[in-house]
């Protein structure tokens, strides 16, 4: 599938609730069964105002992914821009890939690949040299795409209930 990857913006957002759906429901086949994974409108109700927040603020970029000659998203990449933690020494600002999503369809296309490029080319110019993802350990389609573009494991989140 050719798509093609353009700056989105605030007006794009409410357009993204299909695929970011999407997402969720992925994550709720990889994962439900050891973690809860929140109804896929309840998800969107708190993702979009953060999207919302990011892209107002200028913190966010979006990047969205259409089919050549259709106006219709198949994936999207929100990244965001902030200072890294105390620790390490990593420039003044890093990059965070926020949500990475792409239509089921459309998986295994070149469609993600196309979204973190463009990521990447937006982080260069600005002089960035470091960015993250969090991904889904069980989504082993998504860490094998993210392995790929160059992200290597750094720092491993123990999620655990505080009542055993």
């Amino acid at each position: 599938m050719e798509v093609q990857v353009r700056r989105g913006d605030l007006a794009d957002v409410d357009s993204l609730e299909p695929l970011w759906a999407g997402m969720v429901e992925q994550h709720r086949e990889v994962a439900a069964a050891e973690w809860p994974v929140r109804a896929a409108a309840d998800a969107w109700r708190i993702r979009q105002a953060e999207y919302r927040a990011w892209l107002a603020d200028g913190s966010g970029t979006l990047f969205v992914a259409e089919p050549v000659g259709v106006v219709a998203p198949v994936g999207y990449a929100m990244l965001q821009v902030h200072a890294p933690g105390a620790t390490w020494d990593l420039g003044a600002q890093v990059g965070e890939v926020e949500s990475l999503a792409v239509a089921a369809a459309a998986r295994g296309a070149g469609v993600g690949t196309a979204l973190l490029a463009a990521c990447r080319a937006e982080l260069s110019s600005r002089g960035i040299v470091y960015w993250s993802v969090a991904v889904v350990e069980a989504n082993r389609g998504a860490v094998r795409l993210y392995e790929r573009e160059g992200f290597r494991a750094y720092y491993r989140l123990l999620l655990g209930e505080v009542e055993r």
